[in-house]
């Protein structure tokens, strides 16, 4: 598999189509790992944080300094981290979020708090100020180690894999190094 690294643009874009990701916080001691939908400006990403007065997440979102977002897909396998404080939004500023939030957000569409009644939830916004953000992408190796190998070869090294005896996966081993001599460099 191949690995290369995201260019800023590449990261532009992909935190404007993948709306969440999982939000990593800590109280000093512990992490607090949260998946969240989130919005992106081009300068700063945007929750929307919902909470009770007990709220577990509020309580370490007020003792984290640096907080980290990891956003992913699996097809394309792609990854990005982003990096920095996170801040609550004056009210005045809140047009700001609203708008990054309805342009790439998804608002969840259930009650994460289902035995709280709607009027007793609070809303917040926040915004994480980007420090560093970084990403990779992850392809196909461009060579497999198997071109080149007959099927029976191949058919010989997928037995061995499943055998569960020492000896069979030997034999089968074996097999596949006295038939081909040479695999392609």
């Amino acid at each position: 598999m191949t690995v290369e690294e995201m260019s800023r643009e590449e990261i532009e874009s992909f935190l404007c189509d993948v709306n969440a990701g999982v939000l990593s916080l800590t109280d000093g001691a512990e992490t607090y790992a949260i998946p969240e939908s989130f919005g992106y400006d081009g300068d700063a990403l945007y929750f929307q944080f919902v909470y009770t007065e007990e709220s577990h997440k509020m309580k370490v979102v007020e003792t984290t300094d640096i907080a980290t977002l990891t956003a992913f897909t699996e097809t394309p396998t792609k990854s990005v981290i982003v990096r920095g404080d996170l801040e609550m939004i004056p009210e005045a500023e809140n047009s700001c979020a609203t708008s990054a939030l309805t342009r790439n957000a998804t608002p969840p569409l259930l009650n994460v708090y289902p035995k709280t009644p709607s009027e007793n939830l609070s809303f917040k916004f926040y915004r994480l100020n980007i420090a560093t953000m970084s990403g990779r992408k992850f392809g196909e190796s461009v060579v497999s180690p198997l071109e080149g190998l007959p099927d029976r070869g191949r058919k010989h090294l997928e037995n061995a894999l499943d055998a569960s005896d020492p000896s069979e996966k030997d034999n089968h081993i074996r097999q596949v190094l006295q038939a081909y001599s040479s695999f392609p460099e």
